[in-house]
């Protein structure tokens, strides 16, 4: 597995943060989901075609980030000062969060809180095995391993309310277009496509029961190239608001004040065809 799959596998959510020339660029988590939705609601071809209960799944994207809002809302700064970047959260304050915004988004609507919850369980297990075997569950700490317990109780408790029960294959191939879209966001906003890196995306489905093939984003001069292309249009604009303050030490009180009063920003990039 790459360093930058490594660091995906790891991502436990918070605020996005990317070193910028004029400074440190942050984006909440609920702003990338909404992002993440906007490419579920563009998705789709010939090739890459719709699942079944689409609004379901695009529903669950839009809200997977929602357990997040209290934190962003209140960032805040670790030992040296530094605003804390999303895989950087301590883990503990991560399941609590995320534990309540899958609550959230199941008593919303039960299919796209399935998704949501898979989508938290993967995080702690290599993003369901894309990122290479999950680590044994004997040997994570306590509160991991409640935590994916817990998803996967709640789980089923949601494959009995739902009739007739979500096929594994659906479910599988809703998860991956999830994961699909969530780094194909991060890779935007967390500032990857500013570095130039090329960035795979595996086993992307093309519809249900589909194994799945290989998307890579190649950064170009105003967004990304995408490759093989899954959307519907020719070409797609996304967007996303963003804040940047300077890069310094900050207390914690010092960091919400910054942001508060940093001039809010309107990111856009153009994906296109390889």
């Amino acid at each position: 597995m790459s360093g930058a799959s490594a660091a995906f596998s790891r991502q436990t959510p918070g605020v996005i943060i990317s070193t910028q020339p004029d400074g440190l660029r942050l984006v909440t988590q609920p702003d990338h989901a909404h992002q993440c939705a906007s490419l579920a609601r563009a998705w789709g071809n010939d090739t890459f075609r719709r699942l079944e209960h689409w609004d379901d799944l695009v529903l669950a994207t839009e809200h997977h980030d929602d357990g997040w809002e209290a934190w962003d809302a209140n960032p805040e700064v670790d030992a040296e000062g530094v605003p804390v970047d999303f895989p950087k959260l301590d883990r503990r304050v991560h399941v609590d969060l995320y534990s309540r915004g899958v609550e959230a988004v199941a008593r919303m609507n039960a299919r796209a809180g399935l998704v949501v919850s898979r989508h938290g369980q993967g995080l702690y297990e290599k993003r369901m095995g894309l990122d290479g075997a999950p680590p044994p569950r004997e040997e994570r700490p306590e509160h991991e391993r409640d935590f994916i317990l817990g998803q996967e109780a709640l789980q089923a408790r949601i494959r009995e309310r739902l009739h007739p029960a979500p096929r594994p294959e659906w479910e599988w191939a809703a998860y991956r277009l999830l994961q699909t879209w969530d780094v194909m966001s991060l890779y935007l906003t967390w500032g990857l496509v500013d570095r130039g890196q090329p960035w795979p995306l595996p086993r992307v489905p093309r519809d249900e029961g589909d194994e799945g093939v290989t998307v890579t984003l190649t950064a170009t001069g105003d967004g990304a190239s995408v490759d093989p292309w899954p959307f519907a249009e020719s070409t797609l604009t996304v967007e996303a608001p963003a804040r940047t303050i300077p890069d310094r030490v900050y207390r914690s009180p010092e960091l919400r004040t910054a942001l508060s009063s940093a001039v809010p920003q309107r990111l856009r990039w153009v994906l296109t065809p390889a």
